[in-house]
């Protein structure tokens, strides 16, 4: 049996987004949609103000990763404005690997980290969620019932990063 399409799983992902997402309270005074290239330097100037480094050294490159990249979420309030943001990779069975969750300092704690987190494993409902945090969010990830285990990095030996 083939189970291989030409279509990324990604595409194949993207119309469930609506389906997912009404399945959510999400607060009126915001919405989550996916990821789109004009939400990029919003994403950079928010990614920047937490000290990370990538997409400000690495600009091009992060485009690629986002594009290339699925889940992708991003929570705007009313006025359009980017508050937080979720870039996710999946293998669609087992695995998603949670890359990046950042939410604006001013709009935590108002579940939207949660809710972005959740709206990503609804796309992905049988797939478990793996990710690495910083110290200051590891006590997020243990109250929306994620455990610890170890984890480590390898650097490029092309970029040294």
């Amino acid at each position: 049996m083939n189970t291989h399409s030409t279509t990324p799983a990604w595409r194949r992902l993207e119309p469930q987004l609506d389906a997912v997402l009404a399945r959510f309270d999400i607060p009126a005074s915001f919405r989550i949609q996916a990821w789109s290239p004009n939400y990029f330097d919003a994403m950079c100037a928010l990614s920047s103000g937490e000290g990370w480094t990538t997409p400000e050294q690495r600009p091009k490159e992060t485009l690629v990763a986002w594009e290339n990249s699925w889940p992708t979420l991003v929570a705007v309030d009313t006025g359009g404005k980017l508050v937080g943001f979720l870039r996710a990779i999946t293998d669609t069975q087992i695995t998603t690997y949670l890359c990046e969750v950042l939410v604006a300092r001013e709009f935590r704690r108002l579940g939207l980290g949660r809710l972005l987190i959740d709206v990503c494993q609804g796309l992905v409902p049988t797939t478990r969620l793996d990710l690495l945090s910083t110290d200051e969010s590891d006590d997020f990830y243990r109250v929306i019932d994620c455990v610890d285990f170890q984890g480590f990095r390898r650097r490029s030996k092309v970029t040294g990063r």
